[in-house]
């Protein structure tokens, strides 16, 4: 059984927690996460803190009577990432500072992440889109 949980930290930022069995550490798809990640301590559910980056790949992947959604879990996000796939940029709302930063990057598209708590599939689609002015030839 792996369970996972999406969660904001005093940063606002979403945090990817993830309990996984010996067993499935060596699936090709968790090795790449787990060395990427930070190893929780202490009195946790959890064993891992996963960049955010690895949910989408994790979560379609695996099988949906294997996986386990904590029921405090964050259902859904809004994501970008500057031109190079290089940083991404999470929040759950579409605050003035997270819109600052998009523009800083240069206005790429914003998508929301949404997951169905009940069959457990991800859909992806665009929020927030730049808007080109003088793109459109209207005719009036």
């Amino acid at each position: 059984m792996i369970k996972v949980k999406l969660e904001k930290n005093k940063n606002e930022k979403i945090i990817f927690k993830l309990k996984i069995k010996d067993i499935d550490k060596e699936n090709v798809l968790f090795k790449r996460a787990i060395m990427e990640s930070k190893i929780i301590k202490g009195k946790s559910t959890y064993d891992y803190e996963v960049p955010l980056r690895f949910f989408i790949p994790i979560f379609n992947n695996i099988d949906k009577e294997n996986l386990k959604l904590d029921k405090k879990s964050i259902l859904s996000y809004l994501e970008f990432s500057d031109c190079y796939d290089e940083n991404y940029y999470t929040n759950v709302e579409a605050t003035a500072k997270y819109m600052k930063k998009w523009r800083e990057e240069g206005c790429p598209d914003i998508y929301k992440i949404t997951i169905d708590q009940d069959s457990y599939n991800v859909k992806k689609e665009v929020a927030f889109r730049r808007l080109i002015v003088g793109a459109m030839n209207l005719k009036l």
